[in-house]
């Protein structure tokens, strides 16, 4: 079953039923799985295993899958009855239930039967007639397991226990195609053009020849899909096909949309495509894989399309809608309709909606004559820009395939290429080779030559290279205060403020001043630029400077604006409102605000690794911490394999974090060590930014490093003189340095950080800081042996982690509070241990870290390590996983 990924669950359910003498039938669509898991089912089985697979043109032909079973069979075995000519058909049927019966009598008496079925939707009835006879007569002693896939008529073999084999999550599609040598990012993409369904997964990842460009291309369906998939659609009812035919042909299609536009029945019928596993259907109709939805536009006859269209431009929504249908009912040249798509392309991208503008302003293009030639090419080159920042990969091939061949000013020319790295998927050498080639297109305009400069800013901040983005940002402000563009000077004095508080130049708040008096916080970014905009960064600064609550209200009035906007802008703002949420304490929000970042992500297929870092973040608060360190481990790969040196750290503190707190001190002083590395040779000298420092400290106070962790404490207060916004993260280096002067035994300076810690955590609405800081408290009261006071203040930490709603924190301070009892044991090896040693050992065996062993025993953790390289060599074993091993018995058959 091991070869089976993300199934276990539904594996062990069919166990279960299997166990209770119940047949289950697995239902799904095609290329789901379900062979899959007849196959896991066999090679697991210790049972004598019969397997037929039945197939449409054999359904008419009786007894066709009773034959295939009993030819797997030693010939002495078989039924004596013989489909002999001149038997009536009652009468056979009767003898071969009555042999069939008694054969699978025989051979479940030596050991269980189990039949496996794939496709029944096409067994034959005399087949099934007989089957279902025989495991009804033996019940416990025969297994019956069938998968059911659309088509076909309805089957008769009793008693059925129906399951369903959902899709796979975007974890197990990265699992499975992590085999076969995909990194997780662009398993993450295949994973959303896949829907989930395996079979379509593994054959996009085989189409995948190198990794995706610049313009992060959709991956090419291999036809071997495209037909399975058209196969489905057309094997559904008719009234079935004509809804979803409408559903594709819509912008954006509801339920309530295709009722709207007079499609009776349609919330039925979709409920039926989606038991076919054709689409998602919430109030959104989404098709599964995505790429079906051309397909069952490509299925729909031409002229069948023109006309549907012809309706719905009669009764869509919006006027902008009703226009995008009468342009596609009828591909003629059209002066007067062209110039209508190009002003309801821009209305539509001032009101947010990029990928109808942008289809729009393609269309305008396409319809438009040759007297509109020049119009032709600006509306391409806006789709483009249009397009780019929503990831809105096919309509900005389409748009350039189109731009290129067409005579363009230079403006245009940089304007399309600097949109370009606003896809997602795009590699840092290929976007170099784009800005080049852009700032050989502005030649001497100053406009177009600092717009240029600020995109290489923006680039470098992404890349984690402050300095360089100073250089190029304040170019960048003199060449628009020069050209008169006020919006560009704002947008450049923003990158600017960022990269200066970075560095330390001391001059950000003056920056971001200088932004905020030419666009006001309280002016709405343009679509698409509201994550670069001046308000947004005095949102990050607020955030630095633990003005929590303020940063709070400012992101959520920012989600508001953006929610209908480009996709990156909805997932920077809800990130900002995870980080905010999560010091905050507001952690089932940030959860939330998650799940909502992951959904926009995958409907607008933007880089994985993002919504993984903002998923983790909010696991490792309020979720699960293996889930977070996980994620964090793809996020680390994908965000070096992209060059995202920006991401890399926030992933490398996440995953830093989650194995400090699972034990493992080493790996998370490799993770956070390589976080100082990364800012020591890019020159980034804020503390607030990355707040690694304090996990590093703790880390190398597990592992016994005092000396290392007093020098890294020294330093950071260093780099905190002088700077304004940093009670917060001294307060959190106040929490590390005091287990540092506990590890010491200096418990009075330990319990004086910790209270100022607590005081500043409190004041500033760190909450989740605030349990931390209780927790380490009770640990430091445990050293100094008061055992009342340290469990005092483990119960205040479990309180302030459960009104947070903080899980992973409550389900550690929960087992200090009640530890798991050391049962005792008659294991002779334990008899050549001491009873310390022994102790020890045992609480090893159930999962302890050397650090949580030191604290349940008032030990030190060199003690531990001391005692464990004892026990070691008493009992002959190298490591904490022989020891495991040779004191845990494995569990029974």
């Amino acid at each position: 079953m091991s070869r089976v990924v993300g199934r276990h669950t539904l594996l062990t359910e069919v166990q279960d039923l299997l166990g209770r003498g119940l047949p289950v039938a697995l239902h799904g669509p095609t290329g789901i799985g379900k062979s899959a898991l007849l196959d896991a089912l066999d090679d697991g089985a210790d049972h004598l295993v019969l397997r037929a697979a039945c197939a449409a043109p054999e359904r008419t032909l009786p007894f066709a899958t009773l034959q295939d079973l009993l030819d797997q069979l030693p010939g002495a075995t078989r039924p004596a009855v013989r489909l002999a000519e001149g038997i009536a058909a009652d009468a056979l049927r009767s003898a071969l239930c009555a042999e069939f019966r008694s054969l699978l009598e025989e051979l479940s008496a030596r050991r269980p039967v189990l039949i496996l079925l794939d496709d029944v939707q096409w067994l034959d009835p005399e087949s099934a007639c007989v089957i279902g006879y025989g495991r009804r007569r033996l019940p416990g002693r025969v297994g019956l397991v069938v998968t059911v896939g659309p088509g076909g008529r309805g089957i008769d073999l009793t008693d059925l226990q129906h399951l369903q084999v959902p899709p796979l999550a975007a974890g197990e599609i990265i699992d499975l195609l992590g085999r076969h040598g995909l990194p997780p990012h662009v398993a993450q993409r295949v994973y959303v053009e896949s829907g989930g369904l395996p079979s379509v997964a593994l054959a996009l990842g085989g189409a995948l020849g190198e990794q995706p460009s610049l313009l992060g291309r959709p991956t090419a369906v291999p036809p071997t899909i495209e037909r399975v998939l058209r196969a489905r659609f057309l094997d559904q009812h008719p009234d079935v096909q004509e809804t979803l035919a409408l559903a594709a042909l819509l912008h954006r299609p509801t339920v309530r949309q295709l009722e709207r536009v007079g499609r009776i029945g349609a919330e039925e019928q979709l409920r039926v495509a989606a038991a076919a596993g054709l689409v998602l259907v919430d109030d959104a109709v989404r098709f599964t894989p995505p790429v079906l939805r051309r397909v069952v536009t490509d299925a729909t006859p031409a002229v069948r399309r023109a006309a549907l269209h012809r309706d719905l431009a009669e009764v869509a929504p919006s006027s902008a809608e009703r226009l995008r249908h009468r342009a596609l009912a009828d591909p003629r040249p059209d002066l007067e309709l062209a110039r209508e798509l190009g002003v309801a392309a821009q209305e539509s991208a001032s009101a947010g909606a990029r990928e109808l503008a942008t289809e729009l302003y393609l269309l305008a293009a396409d319809r438009a004559p040759a007297d509109l030639a020049t119009e032709r090419v600006e509306w391409l080159a806006t789709a483009v820009e249009t397009g780019a920042p929503g990831n809105h990969v096919e309509l900005v091939q389409r748009a350039l395939g189109d731009f290129l061949d067409l005579p363009a000013a230079p403006a245009q020319m940089v304007r399309v290429r600097l949109a370009l790295p606003e896809l997602a998927g795009g590699e840092v050498a290929a976007m170099d080779e784009v800005l080049t080639a852009a700032l050989a297109d502005a030649g001497d305009d100053d406009r177009l030559v600092a717009m240029v400069l600020l995109q290489r800013a923006r680039v470098a901040l992404m890349e984690s290279r402050p300095a360089e983005t100073v250089l190029r940002a304040e170019q960048a402000v003199g060449l628009l205060r020069r050209a008169g563009d006020r919006p560009g000077e704002a947008a450049a004095l923003t990158t600017l403020a960022v990269a200066s508080r970075w560095v330390g130049t001391g001059r950000h708040d003056e920056h971001l001043a200088a932004a905020l008096a030419i666009l006001p916080a309280t002016d709405p970014a343009p679509p698409g630029l509201t994550h670069i905009s001046p308000a947004y960064l005095a949102g990050r600064f607020a955030l630095y400077d633990d003005r929590l609550d303020e940063a709070w209200t400012a992101f959520l009035s920012m989600l508001a604006r953006v929610e209908r906007g480009a996709g990156m802008d909805q997932v920077h703002v809800l990130r900002c409102l995870v980080e905010v949420g999560v010091r905050l304490g507001r952690c089932r929000e940030a959860l939330g605000y998650a799940a909502r970042a992951a959904a926009v992500g995958e409907e607008f297929g933007l880089d994985p690794h993002t919504g993984w870092f903002i998923t983790g973040l909010a696991e490792l608060a309020g979720g699960e911490l293996e889930t977070a360190r996980r994620l964090a481990e793809r996020g680390v790969a994908a965000s070096e394999e992209r060059g995202d040196t920006r991401y890399l750290q926030r992933h490398l503190l996440l995953l830093g974090q989650a194995e400090l707190r699972g034990g493992n001190a080493l790996a998370a002083r490799a993770a956070l060590t390589r976080i100082r590395d990364i800012e020591t040779s890019h020159g980034i000298d804020d503390p607030t930014v990355n707040r690694w420092q304090h996990e590093l400290v703790s880390a190398l106070v597990a592992l016994g490093a005092l000396g290392e962790a007093e020098d890294l404490v020294a330093a950071s207060r260093r780099a905190l003189d002088g700077r304004a916004g940093t009670e917060g993260v001294g307060a959190q280096l106040d929490r590390a340095e005091a287990e540092l002067a506990g590890a010491r035994g200096d418990l009075a300076t330990a319990t004086m950080l910790l209270e100022r810690a607590a005081k500043v955590c409190a004041d500033a609405g760190m909450r989740l800081d605030l349990g931390r800081t209780l927790l380490s408290r009770a640990h430091v009261e445990r050293r100094n042996r008061r055992a009342a006071a340290s469990r005092a203040a483990l119960e205040s930490a479990a309180a302030c982690f459960a009104e947070i709603h903080a899980r992973s924190w409550s389900q550690q301070v929960r087992a200090e509070l009640e530890p798991a009892p050391v049962a005792g044991t008659d294991d002779p090896l334990l008899g050549r241990l001491s009873e310390t040693e022994a102790r020890i050992a045992r609480l090893v065996c159930q999962g302890a870290t050397n650090r949580q062993v030191a604290e349940r025993m008032y030990l030190s953790v060199k003690t531990v390590e001391a005692t464990l390289t004892r026990i070691y060599r008493k009992l002959d074993v190298r490591s904490r996983t022989q020891l495991i091993t040779l004191l845990v018995p494995s569990p029974t058959e």
